[in-house]
């Protein structure tokens, strides 16, 4: 990505794919296991495979959990768990617009940034933002003599203002925003504060979410019968939904956010699913925010619990189920288990919005077997197994990867070029940004990853040195306008 926008790009203008500190942050031994950035943030994090952490970007309330707020940080630094005797080893870690969580190894979440809505899950509303990570409150979660805790956190989810986590036992937890339900608790809470203020019963600890729907449409066609003309929805043209009665025994096995939304996908079984009048194929997911469809159920509207996307079942998916979904802040995508990817949304300023799952043909025809997804703000990406990679979307600051003096935008999936032949494995879209985690394990690879351009210390040590010198502008954006005062007529 680009920090602003100019016909000439400096050297901290990163217009195309750029291998991050290869030597001077990041040494040759050293290898990145997870990159987490998100479609509101502007901040991003890397994991190594040894459990260290590093994160930078914006840090205006904290998000990076380094003890200070600044502007920004502009170079990868190691992020750590105060007070604990022992380094912590981290296995994952998502980030939204102001928030960060890290899960570590031993089971145990940790959060630090902007808690304006709870997002942090540390069981304290009152507190509006921390700068040093916290450990998360987590429904259930004991720790216990050995070491060991009741409840061990595996995955993490972040949106603007809502985090979710995912136990080794496939279980939903969510905390922050219930705005357009992203709570999965089936409500809102909304009430008003002052004349056009609402409010919102938000969250500020991890709870467990434990209620699935279905639509009385799908439920009806699952069980083999036929839905009547204008059946399935309610007097005031909701869709009516039933409760799965294996709601709580449904395991996840992965979960993303967008802005305001929800993807998760159930864990592969070998038994059918329980009173679902379904078979194995693992179900997917969708709630919260359905603004241009991004939630695949055909209608802009709001889900206030997890809701099977019937579009993603039946005899097509029976050899080629879902097994990965990111959401980006529109729109929403599905790999299948043969590398077919399914859009459902909007992530263009123009055009119409995509409101049912479909194909994207134009990988599909041609036979590309995707391994990696991504959505950001206004870009999409796909790896594929063959080593090429796509992009399509707008990205003003450089974020698609098409280089210097190529176009900002494409409306259709487009080659990012300095990746041709190297192997991407994971794809992360964030606000003006994109991380790739580019395999290096063989010859070939080497071979691929030596056509890729390279940044170092030196390299933007002019600009780091402009960056130490700002001031942090913290919440700058977060306060509301200050109405203009009137001028007394003389």
């Amino acid at each position: 990505g680009r920090s602003a926008i100019s016909k000439t790009p400096a050297t901290q203008d990163l217009e195309c794919p750029t291998l991050l500190f290869p030597s001077s942050i990041f040494s040759p031994s050293t290898k990145i296991a997870h990159i987490a950035t998100s479609p509101t943030a502007c901040h991003s994090v890397a994991i190594t495979t040894d459990g260290m952490a590093y994160g930078w970007g914006r840090n205006e309330t904290g998000q990076l959990g380094l003890g200070y707020t600044s502007a920004v940080v502009p170079l990868p630094t190691q992020l750590s768990i105060p007070g604990e005797e022992q380094q912590i080893e981290f296995v994952g870690a998502s980030v939204g617009k102001y928030h960060t969580l890290l899960v570590g190894k031993n089971g145990l979440v940790y959060a630090s940034g902007g808690n304006g809505c709870g997002q942090l899950g540390i069981n304290n509303a009152g507190v509006k933002q921390i700068e040093k990570f916290r450990k998360c409150s987590v429904m259930g979660q004991v720790e216990q003599e050995d070491g060991d805790v009741t409840v061990k956190i595996v995955k993490v989810a972040c949106g603007e203002e809502v985090s979710a986590l995912l136990c080794s036992s496939g279980h939903l937890y969510t905390t922050g925003s219930s705005e357009h339900g992203l709570l999965g608790n089936g409500e809102t809470g909304e009430y008003i504060i002052t004349a056009g203020r609402l409010g919102y019963a938000n969250c500020a600890k991890f709870m467990r979410r434990s209620i699935f729907v279905q639509s009385e449409a799908d439920a009806t066609a699952a069980a083999g019968g036929t839905t009547a003309v204008g059946g399935g929805v309610d007097s005031s043209g909701k869709v009516k939904c039933v409760h799965l009665e294996d709601g709580g025994q449904i395991s996840l096995a992965s979960i993303s956010c967008g802005k305001n939304h929800f993807v998760a996908i159930e864990a592969a079984t070998t038994t059918p699913a329980s009173g679902s009048g379904a078979t194995d194929v693992p179900r997917v997911f969708t709630w919260g925010s359905g603004d241009y469809g991004c939630l695949g159920h055909g209608i802009q509207a709001d889900e206030y619990y997890p809701r099977l996307v019937g579009a993603l079942r039946g005899p097509i998916f029976a050899n080629n189920h879902p097994v990965d979904a990111v959401a980006g802040s529109n729109c929403t995508l599905v790999r299948t288990k043969h590398g077919h990817v399914y859009y459902v949304g909007k992530h263009r300023q123009v055009g119409e919005a995509t409101m049912r799952f479909t194909l994207i043909d134009a990988l599909a025809n041609n036979s590309h077997n995707v391994v990696a997804i991504g959505a950001g703000s206004a870009t999409v990406f796909c790896s594929t197994k063959a080593g090429v990679t796509v992009s399509w979307g707008m990205g003003s600051h450089g974020e698609l990867g098409y280089g210097t003096g190529e176009n900002k935008s494409s409306a259709k999936p487009k080659f990012v070029n300095v990746l041709d032949s190297c192997l991407v494995s994971a794809v992360a879209c964030g606000m003006g940004h994109t991380l790739f985690l580019i395999r290096n394990e063989d010859a070939e690879d080497v071979k691929a990853l030596k056509k890729v351009p390279k940044v170092e210390k030196d390299d933007i040590a002019q600009f780091v040195e402009q960056i130490k010198g700002k001031k942090s502008d913290v919440g700058a954006d977060e306060q509301p306008a200050k109405k203009k005062q009137r001028s007394k007529k003389k």
